[in-house]
């Protein structure tokens, strides 16, 4: 059956115990006796990454073209409509120091017109890749982005146009921005987490053909980390891990936590955090970013899993709908840390000290707007303000001035809240102060029938996009615009 694909490997191994045998991880047969042979679990591999950026005098520069490309999520099968940029999924790691010159020449060979947007960078409205939805890339067609991301980070790039079809077939990528401050690890290691739905016979992307998939969003039955389900990452005992996790999934809400190990949370969307703090699992919604630092503390020999746990998008307070999760409803293994022999004296991290304003202490007295997201379940459509796309009425607010805002969520729903252009602070859900250190985030949850507050100093302006990350949502008009004047 396609549901138990991915819970066969909890099924099969020791979990009681805190690693378990590398031998085992290719027993991928399930508790019915039922052998799911979808999945080869991966040969390990070098823990860290290849940047695909040519770096230069305060430059990076990077060819990047999105073409058709076969890809393999681990299945064995090639997907027939896969895309890719440059020929891998996830597309290839952009590095620079922030201040730099970026420059990417991206050419569109597919048959589909695009814009790409760079999730989270404070750069010029020219370069985001929404105000040139009026005039894309075309197919056969190339276009230069040029910008200066000032804030270090790990961010992300994808289309903006189609992206709930052009995600899924495989068009993303990733970016990380340095800071002078900022500590290396012995392993740095990028993971996109995704999902793909494939048909149960051909093993292919399948279409989102229900109008309920249309307005649920669409969760699939691989799980994936960087383009394929099941890697292993070769580590050391003794090491310093950073994982650098961002959600690229449709629609999909990732519950994480990764066995045998501490999870400590030293970065969010747009840097790093003055206060690391502790997580025993670590909710990342479509569009978010973490970065967490785990000490390798496991035992030579074994193999640790990043477990997925289900969550539901409609909780059991405000909703009785139960969406479908093709996962199931137990954890489901994303990727394994695999123990190579031997121990070694690893990197002491050195954290930065970001300078991040702590506005719950001086909560602004501006108030920008609050957006109203809702539902109708029975019409299947979603809409902020009491509209759909293009027809959301322009938010106008000054710019360079501390600014509250209010997101209102009337729906039963959770939503993934994504602004472009500028940075936020979350403040309160239901006008209770949310834990944890202040963090600069452009990406958040908007949970059933609540409503958050948040604040941003708003010091990058122009034309802004604001959208539900349910990319299905997205497409269906659950977005609009925000002018940040001078």
């Amino acid at each position: 059956m396609l549901i138990l694909l991915l819970a066969c490997v909890e099924d099969t191994r020791d979990t009681s115990s805190p690693g378990a045998n590398l031998d085992d991880t290719a027993d991928t047969g399930s508790d019915t006796g039922t052998e799911a042979d979808w999945i080869t679990p991966a040969a390990p591999e070098a823990c860290g990454y290849t940047a695909g950026s040519t770096p230069g005098a305060g430059t990076a520069t990077l060819d990047l073209v999105a073409s058709d490309f076969a890809w393999d999520p681990g299945t064995g099968t090639l997907l027939d409509t896969g895309l890719a940029f440059n020929g891998t999924v996830p597309g290839p790691l952009i590095e620079a120091n922030a201040g730099d010159t970026v420059v990417v020449n991206f050419t569109n060979d597919t048959d589909t017109e695009m814009t790409i947007h760079w999730h989270g960078l404070r750069i010029t409205p020219e370069m985001d890749g929404v105000m040139q939805m009026m005039d894309p890339v075309q197919p056969g067609e190339s276009f230069t982005y040029e910008f200066h991301p000032p804030d270090a980070g790990f961010y992300w790039y994808h289309p903006h146009m189609s992206g709930d079809t052009l995600l899924e077939r495989g068009l993303y990528g990733t970016m990380i921005i340095r800071e002078a401050s900022e500590g290396r690890a012995d392993c740095d290691l990028p993971i996109v987490l995704d999902d793909v739905l494939l048909d149960d016979d051909t093993r292919q992307i399948a279409p989102p053909d229900t109008d309920m998939m249309q307005l649920m969003g669409r969760l699939g039955n691989v799980l994936m980390a960087n383009g394929r389900a099941l890697r292993s990452y070769e580590v050391t005992r003794g090491q310093t891990i950073l994982l650098r996790l961002v959600n690229s999934s449709n629609a999909r809400f990732w519950d994480v936590r990764l066995e045998g190990h501490t999870m400590t949370v030293v970065g969010a969307d747009s840097g790093f955090l003055a206060e690391p703090y502790v997580a025993e699992h670590l909710l990342v919604v479509p569009g978010e970013r973490y970065m967490v630092l785990v000490e390798a503390t496991g035992e030579p020999g074994q193999s640790y899993a990043l477990l997925n746990n289900r969550f539901q998008l409609h909780d059991d307070e405000h909703s009785s709908m139960v969406e479908y999760d093709p996962m199931g409803e137990q954890e489901n293994p994303v990727f394994y840390l695999a123990y190579g022999e031997g121990e070694v004296e690893g990197t002491p991290w050195v954290q930065p000290t970001p300078d991040i304003p702590a506005f719950e202490d001086n909560v602004p007295t501006t108030f920008g707007h609050q957006w109203v997201l809702d539902e109708d379940m029975m019409g299947g459509t979603v809409t902020i303000d009491g509209a759909a796309w293009p027809d959301v009425p322009m938010v106008t607010v000054q710019g360079n001035v501390d600014t509250l805002f209010e997101v209102k969520n009337d729906s039963e729903m959770h939503h993934p809240f994504h602004i472009h252009g500028n940075r936020f602070q979350l403040l309160a859900i239901d006008g209770v102060p949310v834990e944890g250190p202040p963090a600069w985030k452009d990406t958040w949850d908007a949970p059933p029938m609540s409503t958050l507050s948040f604040a941003s100093p708003l010091d990058n302006p122009g034309e802004w996009m604001y959208h539900c990350h349910i990319l299905e949502h997205a497409e269906d008009g659950m977005a609009g615009l925000m002018t940040v004047e001078e």
